[in-house]
């Protein structure tokens, strides 16, 4: 029995590894990859879906007011491919190395997605002492790009000093919008490439003119792949960021999409993007936070929002997971997630969002600080102003007090030398009017001094009483900005939880139904056990029976001739 129940442990080990090698064949056959619905998916919680005639789906983020692709919260980092861009947002690991943006004139920045990983889909300029880049449009390839022929808009450019392009805080020294197209005027398209396994990439500006410029060694970072989406880390010498290879699926689609020309025709007024000449482009986050809510609402208006319940899921290859790849630099990673997350995923969203309110707070604290250095030197200027008006006025008075003792000393000095003569009493009249005259010239010109002054002192008070209705105008909106963003991190901590929840329930119903099935294969190959074992013991006994049947036949046959010869040796009777 010990032999028998060491031989059903070896066949029921192999019967468990035949059972499990399909599944590895299956995946290697698949090959490692994710679909384009995985943009869909990531990206949902920090921004709203847009249908667009032209584009497509294309994606608008929820940031703040300021915001520029390539310019907002990131930094320029020297890889092997050259200059790559480090996003401080969550999402930026695919919006800043997949696809192009557009600036659309009622929409604002919008991200159209693509499949092809790059350090960061920007044109470059250089001269006159800067550095330039400027997101690429959809459709422009590398090539074109490099072209005396392509245009790009003023307001897509931001440009930097040589010296500050590597800095992590490069965003303190971008010039103003003002001086944009100056600086165009003196500069050159830069077309430094980088080739690598048949594709090209724009490198931006050489290490060696980086620190030629900045006077300061340039450090050239390693790109890790990491094996699930999340905000781009940096480490000792590395870059740790997702970059898998991405296929396209003709069955990916977003949850919800909202039409953008329906939107548009019911919401003229609220625009979310427009162009500035001050700053270029200008983001409205309270008609970005009204498009949001009517895209996510609980029942949205069918006319404007399309919600698809089946996302393309089911037709995208099953990935497992990688692991992280240090060192890893030639190509983008081809790995997998489930499409189930588990707790790893979960607390690095934690930390997001917490790390998400801990900026949040310390742009408010700037904000509220650049506020009150405002409110300080506007009240500084304007008790400058009522010293000086002071001042003048006083000026003024002295003036007003010196020329009427200059005109009274000048009256008695007159007299005594004036001819006592009564016959001409006509002239003294008319010297004495033409002084009087010049004494209420004087006058006149003094109030009317006086006038423009306090008409000055009354404008300049207007223009302080409404700088002071456009701050507290700024700050209510600036309120309304908080409490909208605020609603909108609920609104998306509520939806990561339930997400979280179904994906928790999904998980234990496969748990339940695995466990289930080890089950049921445990009892089958048990009951086969015991029915092989039942036949075996069978077989045993009859081959027993059959052998003691045979002994016994064997022993009757022996005992029969014994029995023939028995009569032959007794003796005979007379």
């Amino acid at each position: 029995m010990k032999v028998l129940n060491r031989i059903w442990g070896i066949a029921l080990l192999a019967f468990t590894l035949i059972l499990s090698a399909p599944h590895t064949s299956i995946a290697q056959q698949e090959g490692e990859y994710i679909s384009d619905q995985e943009f869909y998916d990531e990206l949902q919680p920090y921004g709203t879906w847009i249908y667009d005639p032209q584009y497509g789906n294309v994606w608008i983020p929820d940031v703040e007011e300021d915001f520029r692709p390539y310019a907002t919260r990131g930094y320029w980092a020297m890889t092997s491919y050259g200059n790559t861009w480090v996003s401080d947002y969550p999402w930026g690991w695919a919006t800043f190395h997949y696809g192009r943006w557009h600036f659309d004139n009622y929409y604002g920045w919008e991200w159209v997605p693509g499949n092809e990983w790059a350090p960061a889909w920007v044109s470059w300029r250089d001269g006159g002492g800067y550095y330039g880049w400027a997101p690429m449009e959809p459709g422009v390839s590398i090539d074109a790009s490099f072209g005396d022929n392509y245009s790009v808009p003023d307001n897509y450019w931001v440009f930097a000093p040589y010296a500050y392009i590597n800095y992590t805080n490069v965003y303190n020294y971008y010039v103003p919008y003002n001086r944009t197209r100056t600086i165009i005027r003196n500069t050159n398209w830069l077309r430094n490439r980088y080739n690598y396994n048949n594709r090209v990439y724009n490198a931006g500006p050489r290490r060696e003119e980086i620190q030629r410029y900045s006077h300061r060694p340039v450090r050239v970072y390693n790109i890790n792949n990491v094996n699930r989406p999340s905000r781009i880390t940096v480490n000792n010498n590395n870059i740790n960021i997702y970059r898998p290879s991405v296929r396209q699926n003709t069955n990916a689609r977003p949850a919800r999409v909202v039409d953008g020309n329906a939107y548009k025709q019911q919401n003229p007024t609220q625009r979310i993007g427009s162009r500035d000449r001050s700053r270029g482009t200008v983001y409205n986050a309270a008609n970005a936070a009204k498009l949001a809510q009517a895209a996510k609402a609980n029942t949205p208006d069918s006319r404007v929002v399309r919600v698809n319940s089946n996302d393309g899921r089911a037709n995208v290859k099953p990935a497992r997971p990688g692991a992280v790849t240090p060192g890893n630099a030639n190509q983008p990673a081809r790995t997998n997630r489930p499409a189930i997350t588990g707790d790893a995923q979960q607390q690095q969203r934690a930390i997001d969002k917490q790390q998400g309110a801990v900026r949040q707070q310390q742009m408010r604290e700037r904000r509220e600080k650049a506020q009150s250095e405002a409110t300080q030197q506007q009240t500084e200027q304007q008790k400058q102003q009522l010293e000086q008006q002071r001042v003048q006025q006083q000026q003024a008075r002295q003036q007003q007090l010196e020329q009427q003792k200059q005109q009274r000393e000048q009256n008695p000095q007159q007299q005594p030398t004036r001819p006592q003569r009564t016959s001409r009493p006509a002239v003294t009249d008319d010297g004495q009017a033409q002084q009087r005259q010049k004494v209420l010239e004087q006058q006149k010109q003094q109030q009317e001094q006086v006038r423009q002054q306090q008409a000055e002192q009354k404008q300049q008070q207007a223009q302080q009483v409404r700088q002071q209705q456009e701050q507290q105008r700024s700050q209510q909106a600036e309120q309304q900005k908080q409490q909208v963003r605020q609603q909108q991190e609920q609104q998306r901590s509520q939806q990561a939880e339930q997400q979280k929840q179904q994906a928790r329930q999904q998980q234990e119903q496969q748990r339940q139904q695995q466990a289930e099935q080890q089950k049921q294969q445990v009892r089958q190959q048990q009951e086969q056990q015991r029915q092989q074992q039942a036949e075996q013991q069978r077989q045993q006994q009859a081959q027993q029976q059959q052998a003691r049947q045979q002994q016994a036949e064997q022993q009757r046959q022996q005992q029969q001739p014994q029995k023939q010869a028995e009569p032959s040796h007794r003796p005979t009777r007379p």
